[in-house]
């Protein structure tokens, strides 16, 4: 299936039984093409000499600035999490962003049959 330039983009993972979604901005975007960049670019930064791996750092962050709302995902208090409720976005588990995140780091370097393999 090919990618429609200007959609939403739907990215799913799989908790326990349970898939949760994620939506995102489309491609033609631009704060979304320029996110792209910065989670490629961030994945590793030099201090004095030495490179630091970033990757999971820069994961979290590409989702907290890129993701609209998340779906099949309750806050709390059992009621469903929505942009609507403050900070929604930290309610989700670090490790739920990165995975997020990795659907575009592989989009971006492997061919479509084999993204989410």
């Amino acid at each position: 299936m090919a990618v429609r330039l200007g959609e939403e983009i739907e990215v799913n993972i799989l908790i326990g039984d349970e898939e949760v979604r994620a939506i995102f901005p489309g491609y033609t975007d631009e704060g979304m093409a320029e996110a792209i960049k910065k989670l490629s670019s961030g994945r590793s930064v030099v201090v004095r000499g030495q490179a630091k791996d970033r990757t999971h750092e820069a994961r979290v962050k590409f989702f907290n600035a890129t993701c609209l709302r998340v779906e099949n995902v309750e806050a709390t208090d059992g009621t469903p999490l929505t942009p609507d409720i403050q900070g929604w976005r930290s309610q989700i588990p670090p490790n739920w962003k990165a995975s997020f995140a990795i659907y575009f780091e592989e989009r971006a370097t492997l061919s479509e049959d084999e993204v989410g393999n």
